[in-house]
């Protein structure tokens, strides 16, 4: 059983060994994306393609300035997040430590998780800081819609929660908070 685990990024890492180890990140999805997918297909996964087409990597140098000129929190994010990545990815090693296991539906979900994750921040961390911004609010707003479909498809058949699925329809493109507060918390009472 042959283990290719995403990159990991030190505490004393650098803005270049950061953007290098984006760059490795990369190269990792890319490896694994056509096998997640085909995977995600075998587990009846909610989204064709479960990991997007990555966008290709700029050139070196251009990338790395633009990188470079990204400000430190987002950089700080980036770092955060390709350690999460890499220390879930860990957490599925240990978790599944037999070939036997390692092949298991669990942990394939879980590995296939991983790449789909690893793939989003990809996306994101290579663009300047208008479009990361603009694909950041798409991203949000594509989360509540497919949370509130899944939850529509678990919970249709409760009388209570009926109405609400009929005044919310399936093919709204934006969803607001009061859909999301009326389905957690009920309608609220505006006469006491």
């Amino acid at each position: 059983m042959e283990i290719n685990s995403p990159p990991y990024p030190r505490n004393s890492c650098i803005p270049t060994e950061l953007y290098y180890a984006l760059r490795k990140l990369h190269e990792w999805v890319e490896d694994h994306q056509a096998w997640a997918n085909m995977q995600a297909v075998e587990l009846d996964a909610p989204e064709t393609p479960f990991v997007p087409r990555l966008p290709a990597l700029p050139p070196e140098a251009l990338g790395k300035e633009r990188y470079m000129s990204q400000g430190i929190p987002d950089m700080f994010i980036v770092w955060q997040a390709v350690r999460v990545i890499r220390e879930k990815y860990d957490d599925i090693v240990r978790n599944y430590e037999s070939e036997e296991d390692w092949e298991s539906k669990a942990a394939i979900y879980y590995r296939i998780t991983s790449v789909r994750s690893a793939a989003l921040l990809v996306s994101l961390a290579f663009l300047d800081g208008e479009k990361r911004e603009a694909k950041s609010v798409e991203i949000v707003k594509k989360g509540k819609k497919n949370l509130l479909k899944s939850i529509r498809k678990q919970l249709e058949d409760i009388p209570e929660l009926k109405r609400i699925f009929e005044e919310t329809s399936n093919d709204q493109d934006t969803l607001d908070d009061d859909d999301f507060n009326r389905l957690f918390h009920g309608e609220d009472d505006d006469d006491e």
